[in-house]
Formats: structure tokens, C-alpha cells, sequence
């Protein structure tokens, strides 16, 4: 009974989100299938509706014994222009439009955007990371947190000096503006001891084309836990891969109940920035 009250109410809280789609676009994927719809086939078997409450007593991260708002999946809205629905009820991020780092766009470093990763028939105790590529509304897309990391700034610092950039609103910008953005950024990180090679090398390598499915460049990572007499003990990092702009969510096959927090740390270091380097087992 708990579990169909549980389900009614997240389908009451997306109800509002699904049913006003502008011009007949189809709905995106709404949070009760996100979190309940495992084998993802569309529907909620009796199999699913059983193990409900364990997931949900799972996303309990603070083990508070009751669920927030900022535990469970935000409620899906229709993609905007120029963005890409991602499959998962999270509409893709704006891409960042040519020019606004004062260079023409390139292929950058984007990359396909890695697949969720899938517990369906997998080894008790595989560990599997969901998300981790959120970014703040502010920045509309952008992994500021990582950009601003990577040139040794604040994200407030990165924020301001693009705050005064004059992007192109159609196709690439002009030379003299893409020279006058340059400029603008230059002014003020230039005095941080960014040179123009390096705020290029950065932008470039977090440059991507979200209406192609593209991520930043990212490197998953890799763990496996440690189990004893049944139980997860902790985990050992094999790759603490790149490219993290938040916390990715840990589950581990077989053991729905264990809830973890992943920590991730930011560096200049391209290959080492947004890099997960800690787990703990919320008790």
C-alpha cells in the first residue's frame, strides 16, 4: 500500500509537467518511469511496484527518514529551442553558441554523451554511477564549475568576466566581435595569469554541441565494492575518471539498500578535473 501511495504521488507531481507540450511534441520521460521503470519497456510491472520502495528509501541520501525535493529526479519540461532530450527525463543543456570565447567553434573536445549505466542482470556488487554532468541554471549548460577550475578562477570570477561578453544571436560571430569577446575575457582573467593559449585550450576542450548528443569531454569512472559476509564494506576506485560537473549517483547491483555519496574534486589538470575521490556509505 506504502509503494502505490509512493507511486501515486510521484505521478500526481508530474502530472502538471506532461500533459501543456507546445506544438504536439511528445512528453519526455516523467520521473515515475525514471525511477521505477528498470527494465525501461515503457511500463511498471508488478515486479517494479514491489521494489519501488526500496528505491525510494534509497534516494533517503541523509538518512533523514523522509525524502526532499532535492532527493528525487526534478520533473521533466519540455525541451527548449536548441536543446536535446536526453532519455532520461532531463532535458540536454543548451549548446554554448559559436563565439562566445571570441573563436570560431570547432569540433572541440565533445564527445557522445556516455549511456546510463544499466543494473539489469549485472553482477551482485558491480558498482554503477549514474549522472554527474549537472550544471548550474546560471550558466545555462555550461560546465562553468569545471572551466573555471581548470584556469585556476572561482566560478563567481568566470561568471562575472563572461558576464560582459557580446555573443552572436545567429551563426558565427563577426571577427571584430569574436576579437572584442576575446578581448573582454582577456581584460579580466588576464590579470588572474591566464594567457590567451590557455583560456583557448580550456574552452576548447569543454566545448560541445548538445543538439548532437555531445558531452564536454568526459572520462566515466570505475569502481568496485568491497563485500564482506554479504555486505558492502567499501569501495576501491580503478579509475576516478574526468569531467564530473556534480556528484554522480552510486548504486551497486544486488544491494539496493546500501546508499552512497560520491565526492569529487576539481583541478587544474585537464585530465584529473571533476575527478570522483571518495565514497562513503551513508549509514
Amino acid at each position: 500500500m506504502k509503494t502505490l501511495i509512493a507511486l501515486s504521488l510521484a505521478a500526481a507531481s508530474t502530472t502538471a509537467f506532461v500533459c501543456f507540450q507546445p506544438g504536439g511534441e511528445p512528453p519526455p520521460r516523467d520521473t515515475v518511469f525514471v525511477l521505477f521503470d528498470t527494465d525501461q519497456n515503457g511500463e511498471i510491472s508488478m515486479k517494479e511496484i514491489d521494489a519501488a520502495a526500496a528505491i525510494l528509501k534509497k534516494r533517503d541520501v541523509d538518512n533523514s527518514g523522509a525524502l526532499t525535493r532535492d532527493e528525487l529526479p526534478r520533473p521533466p519540461r519540455p525541451p527548449r529551442r536548441g536543446e536535446s532530450d536526453q532519455g532520461d527525463g532531463r532535458p540536454g543543456p543548451p549548446p554554448p553558441r559559436d563565439g562566445e570565447h571570441g573563436e570560431e567553434r570547432g569540433s572541440g573536445g565533445g564527445q557522445q554523451r556516455p549511456p546510463m549505466d544499466d543494473d539489469t542482470d549485472a553482477v551482485p556488487g558491480t558498482v554503477f554511477f549514474g549522472g554527474g554532468y549537472e550544471t548550474k541554471s546560471v550558466d545555462k549548460g555550461r560546465p562553468v564549475v569545471l572551466i573555471a577550475a581548470a584556469l585556476g578562477v572561482t566560478e563567481e570570477m568566470f561568471r562575472d568576466a563572461f558576464s560582459k561578453v557580446n555573443p552572436s544571436s545567429s551563426g558565427p560571430p563577426s571577427p571584430a566581435r569574436a576579437q572584442a569577446n576575446k578581448k573582454v575575457l582577456m581584460d579580466a582573467l588576464g590579470k588572474h595569469g591566464i594567457t590567451n593559449e590557455r583560456l583557448d585550450e580550456v574552452s576548447n576542450y569543454y566545448r560541445y554541441q548538445s543538439e548532437a548528443d555531445e558531452l564536454w569531454t568526459v572520462t566515466p569512472a570505475k569502481a568496485a565494492a568491497v563485500i564482506k559476509e554479504g555486505t558492502v564494506t567499501g569501495f576501491e576506485i580503478i579509475n576516478a575518471g574526468s569531467g564530473y560537473s556534480s556528484a554522480p549517483e552510486i548504486s551497486v547491483a544486488d544491494h539496493p539498500d546500501v546508499r552512497v555519496k560520491a565526492t569529487i574534486e576539481f583541478t587544474k589538470d585537464l585530465r584529473t578535473n571533476g575527478r570522483v575521490t571518495k565514497f562513503t556509505i551513508i549509514k
